[in-house]
């Protein structure tokens, strides 16, 4: 008796199983992960421009009670100070926005060493991407460094963009289904990376 041949349903579905058992689409949002650690670093920004501001603001006070400046000058100081608080408060925001979200950048760059493996996972779902956004450049590098084994140029944010991406529309592939040619191309891809 001949094996029946599976239909374009249970075969994306077989696919969509696949992507979800490879990639763990929560811990590659690096977006959605890094935003509370951005917002926590944006207060050591203001902190930095206020303590210079404040700085700033006590000479200034100090000189006119002192008779040092009138308060023409006194009103000028008050807004010139508030070039370098604004610049202080912004490197120091980068700086520890930057220390802070290293090690979260770290994890996420070894997670994806770890999915990509030596022969690269992500490049073999290119045809999903390249059916539903054939127009998005940086998902297409993303794919082509995966499918070229060139992980370490791969930037944590575009590589979960690219894997958040793939997701919906695999999830969203009831409404608006995967054609033939491309359940057909990612399905081989599949099947040569268990051969």
């Amino acid at each position: 008796m001949a094996e029946k041949k599976k239909n374009r349903r249970q075969i994306k579905k077989e696919i969509q199983a696949e992507f979800e058992k490879s990639f763990d689409v929560a811990r590659l949002d690096y977006e959605k992960r890094a935003k509370p650690i951005r917002d926590k670093t944006k207060l050591f920004g203001v902190l930095g421009a206020g303590i210079v501001y404040g700085l700033g603001f006590a000479v200034g006070m100090f000189g006119l009670q002192s008779g040092a400046v009138d308060a023409t000058v006194f009103s000028k100081l008050v807004w010139v100070m508030m070039i370098p608080a604004t610049v202080v408060g912004f490197v120091t925001w980068l700086i520890v926005s930057n220390r802070r979200e290293y090690p979260l950048r770290e994890e996420v760059t070894q997670y994806i060493r770890d999915i990509e493996g030596d022969e690269g996972m992500l490049w073999r779902y290119a045809p999903v991407l390249s059916e539903f956004k054939p127009d998005e450049h940086i998902l297409k590098r993303v794919l082509q460094r995966s499918q070229e084994k060139r992980f370490d140029k791969i930037s944590p944010e575009d590589y979960g963009n690219a894997v958040t991406e793939i997701y919906a529309i695999l999830e969203n592939s009831a409404e608006v289904p995967l054609s033939r040619d491309t359940v057909e191309a990612v399905s081989q891809n599949l099947s040569d990376r268990a051969a």
